[in-house]
């Protein structure tokens, strides 16, 4: 008889033809080359979903779901406005921790580290690469919308949607790029237990460490 699998479990097993480095001991010594095979191209519009923590003024953890805009060899971006509280939390407290999460391939990613305001040029391609109505939603997604009726918020991104063949992006249009100092990469397995290698910033290099799942 073959056990049903639950969907957490189902979290937890790859495919079989997937590549897994981490479970088969072949993580490379440094962490840029596996966070560019695991995360999209900054060109894919389908962008991954991530946990983004931050701390409060009174050093009580803050978390929410952000889309990963962009990443390099040294730091991953997140793009949101510069009212919000995830910003504003960044700047008065710049580190964060980020989870990106594949349930289908049964791979996660966490970051931590330190956290700096992205450049313009930055900042002006990830809005570029958003999706039409991401753009729209840049300009008219306050507060002050979201205590309208349901019927009003729709009326007014299409009022606003009609205006502007080229939606554009606001003034407080914002980046910030998590610069990790660990990196830790988790792989689940099918017939055994999962697996993580953890890499931590040694002075200009990196440590690497496999450790439990």
């Amino acid at each position: 008889m073959t056990a049903q699998v639950t969907s957490v479990e189902a979290g937890n097993v790859p495919p079989a033809e997937l590549d897994r480095p981490v479970q088969d001991g072949r993580a490379p010594a440094e962490p840029a080359a596996l966070l560019r095979a695991w995360m999209p191209a900054d060109d894919d519009p389908d962008r991954p979903l991530a946990t983004l923590a931050t701390v409060d003024d009174d050093g009580v953890p803050d978390a929410r779901t952000v889309l990963v805009s962009a990443i390099d060899d040294t730091s991953v971006a997140i793009h949101t406005d510069a009212d919000s509280r995830k910003a504003r939390q960044m700047r008065a407290r710049p580190v964060a921790a980020l989870v990106v999460r594949w349930p289908d391939t049964a791979r996660q990613i966490v970051l931590r580290g330190p956290v700096r305001r992205d450049t313009a040029d930055g900042e002006r391609a990830a809005f570029a690469r958003r999706s039409r109505y991401l753009q729209l939603l840049a300009s008219i997604n306050s507060d002050d919308m979201a205590v309208r009726a349901r019927a009003e918020r729709e009326a007014a991104l299409a009022r606003f949607d009609a205006a502007h063949a080229d939606p554009p992006m606001p003034p407080t249009w914002a980046g910030f790029r998590l610069l990790p100092d660990e990196i830790a990469f988790w792989e689940g397995a099918e017939r055994g237990p999962s697996r993580r290698v953890r890499y931590t910033r040694d002075g200009a290099g990196w440590s690497r460490e496999y450790v439990a799942g």
